[in-house]
């Protein structure tokens, strides 16, 4: 008899060389799958606040951009109107210069024709410092037809030849000579603030022996008879007569002295209160005329 047969295998039995897969993962309850629910609407609601920010963010920055490209057209509209401005500047400056050369131009032609009325008025006036005889008594106790004299040479300004002493009211100058002094001086003065623009504070009623000043200072409103008010001012003589107060004529000189002084001043030049007003004129006409440093101021 013939041996007995194995029995056959089945198909579905594995090869000892297949792969034997991992068991699959238990599947979710539905808990969890409630909370990765949540945990999904969650994450997309971010990422719809995500998405309205930066659309936000996107209209903002379009914003801004329209901004600055107004401010940056503004910027050069005002660069544009800086350029032209600075042209105008330019031409402003050019125009300047040439109006400046023009004035001091002009300046130094009235200068010169201010010296040049200057030295004719020094040669109609001419100032000298000359020395003068002065007569002294020798014998006070003598009689008046018997008394000797001897002469004293003072050194004395003098203005065309006329001496004007220190002292107005000295003797030893007639009263026509001082009076003509004072005359031409007034005359001098007038003419010398006129040529120079400068007001003089007391205005000088020029009547060569008979001249006077007036004093703003020392004023008075009157009343008219319908017709307003006038304004009269204190005049003071600058000519020496018997009628002539001795008080009025100091006021006077001292008057035509503050306006001598302020011509001075006007003009940046050194004096001394004690001068003679001639000296002080002279002064004047020296620095304005020669243009010299007044170095004898010590001396006079």
């Amino acid at each position: 008899t013939s041996p007995p047969r194995p029995p056959p295998q089945s198909s579905t039995q594995l090869s000892p060389t297949s792969t034997i897969l991992p068991p699959l993962p238990p599947l979710p309850t539905s808990s969890e799958v409630h909370l990765s629910s949540q945990k999904l609407l969650r994450v997309q609601g971010e990422v719809d606040e995500l998405r309205r920010l930066v659309q936000k963010e996107q209209i903002l920055l379009e914003q801004e951009q329209l901004l600055v490209l107004e401010e940056t057209t503004r910027l050069k509209a005002i660069m544009s109107q800086v350029e032209q401005l600075h042209g105008e500047i330019e031409e402003i400056n050019r125009a300047f210069g040439i109006e400046r050369v023009h004035i001091f131009r002009s300046n130094f032609r009235l200068e010169a024709h201010r010296i040049s009325l200057l030295q004719q008025l020094q040669f109609v006036f001419p100032i000298k410092l000359i020395p003068i005889d002065i007569p002294q008594n020798i014998s006070s106790f003598a009689s008046s037809a018997n008394v000797s004299t001897t002469n004293r040479t003072v050194p004395q300004y003098t203005i065309a030849g006329v001496p004007l002493p220190n002292d107005v009211h000295s003797p030893s100058v007639a009263d026509d000579q001082v009076s003509s002094a004072l005359g031409f001086t007034c005359h001098m003065v007038a003419l010398t603030s006129k040529y120079l623009g400068i007001s003089m504070r007391y205005p000088i009623v020029c009547k060569f022996s008979r001249s006077a000043i007036l004093d703003n200072e020392q004023r008075r409103i009157i009343s008219g008879n319908g017709n307003g008010h006038k304004t009269t001012y204190a005049v003071y003589p600058l000519f020496r007569e018997r009628v002539v107060e001795r008080e009025q004529l100091d006021r006077g000189c001292e008057l035509l002295n503050r306006n001598v002084e302020c011509l001075l001043k006007m003009r940046n030049v050194e004096f001394r209160k004690d001068w003679n007003v001639l000296a002080k004129i002279d002064c004047l006409m020296i620095q304005l005329v020669e243009g010299e440093d007044i170095a004898f101021a010590a001396s006079r």
